[in-house]
């Protein structure tokens, strides 16, 4: 009997179960099943993403402080990232990209360039930190609008959004 009921009181001393939290030997607190949840959502359907981040614009300060660049990475995306015209137009020739991130004002023009692309990228205006008015704009002449940080909506939303769209018009044309 002292030896079951010691065995007993060693193994409480060792292993205390209270509320899904567990005190185990030699820890202070070990807190059970935290953790293992996944921080970000993978995406739905990963990209090619080209970012088109030109110096003095939004797109830069969207992923470095927004911390867009990491959220896109994490999500499964791949990233690749220009900062001239130059790189830009090169990059769309050679390169096989679903989507190009740009600054909303250059956007239009990232748009022209990038109808005549091989595989013909969707464009995703990016607004860093907008003004009310800057977001109505933005969404009344794109589809999909991606501002840092998410506010209204979930930019990784946005992304899955957009591919979904590209993926609905690719099936359209292979009907035509």
């Amino acid at each position: 009997m002292k030896r079951t009921l010691l065995a007993g009181l060693g193994l409480l001393g060792c292993t205390l179960m209270v509320g899904g939290d567990a005190l185990a030997c030699g820890d202070k607190l070990l807190v059970v099943g935290r953790g293992l949840r996944p921080r970000h959502k993978a995406a739905a359907q990963p990209a090619s993403i080209l970012l088109y981040a030109t110096p003095g614009g939004a797109l830069p300060a969207a992923l470095g402080e927004g911390g867009l660049q990491k959220d896109l990475e994490r999500a499964g995306h791949r990233l690749s990232r220009v900062g001239t015209a130059e790189e830009l137009t090169r990059a769309l020739g050679t390169g096989s990209y679903d989507l190009v991130l740009a600054d909303f004002k250059e956007a239009p023009r990232v748009e022209a360039a990038a109808g005549q692309a091989p595989t013909r990228p969707t464009v995703l205006p990016t607004l860093y930190k907008p003004s009310s008015a800057e977001l109505k704009a933005a969404e009344s002449e794109f589809q999909c609008v991606l501002t840092s940080p998410g506010k209204d909506k979930d930019y990784l939303a946005v992304v899955d959004e957009a591919m979904a769209a590209r993926s609905k018009q690719a099936k359209g044309e292979k009907k035509k």
